[in-house]
């Protein structure tokens, strides 16, 4: 929070400044707030309640009013790296996600094996720990990879995913390598409690300078997340 303004003592009267509004109270919030929002609120309250800044009585009405689950409310054994980390990408729920079907029929039912995908792929979305941003941005450069790339003959699939892996050069040089390697570390992972995201990733998508970017990035955060 700011410091209390100080007002130096005026030579001559002269107009007075509109006073400063108080910020609220920790525990007091223009409700309703996004998911979103609520998450990084929780980890603030976390926070302060960690460094004694609020009481437990302030925490739990905080924690109250956020809609904040119960096992969520439990003592911070974050490091400082880790909160600094969660408030700037805040991990976001399933729910919180944005994916589209345009090509389904929207008065038909959503076909099983749709719904399993949907499932599927925000339960990736979530375990990995992606803000609801990263996450969306990483939904429509699939998307939009899918759908570029759907009439391309092998031989020009190859060509894309060759030009595909020179931007990656470029912009990550001899680092690439390892940064490759930590993202498949974090896709293996979540391979292994929902089987499908390597088949989703094979091909031109995975190939994407976009989307290996967007899952590199993501997999610094999550193992700095496990360390």
């Amino acid at each position: 929070m700011s410091d209390m303004p100080t007002t130096a003592p005026a030579a001559t009267p002269g107009p007075t400044a509109p006073a400063t509004p108080a910020p609220p109270a920790p525990t007091e919030f223009a409700l309703p707030i996004s998911t979103n929002e609520a998450n990084t609120v929780a980890l603030w309250v976390k926070d302060d309640l960690a460094k004694g800044k609020l009481t437990p009585e302030e925490a739990a009405k905080a924690f109250e009013q956020l809609g904040t689950p119960a096992e969520q409310r439990g003592p911070d054994t974050r490091s400082d790296s880790q909160r600094e980390l969660d408030i700037a990408f805040p991990p976001a729920k399933p729910h919180d996600f944005l994916i589209h079907y345009d090509h389904l029929d929207q008065d038909a039912p959503v076909p099983p094996e749709v719904q399993q995908f949907d499932t599927a792929a925000r339960g990736w979305l979530s375990e990995s720990g992606m803000s609801r941003e990263v996450g969306n941005s990483l939904v429509k450069a699939i998307d939009r990879v899918g759908h570029d790339t759907a009439r391309m003959t092998e031989v020009e699939r190859d060509a894309y995913g060759e030009r595909e892996y020179e931007r990656l050069v470029r912009c990550y040089g001899d680092t690439l390598g390892e940064k490759l390697r930590q993202a498949n570390a974090m896709i293996q992972a979540l391979e292994k409690t929902r089987p499908g995201l390597n088949r989703l990733l094979s091909g031109p998508i995975g190939d994407n300078a976009m989307v290996a970017s967007l899952l590199i990035q993501q997999a610094e955060r999550y193992h700095a997340r496990k360390r």
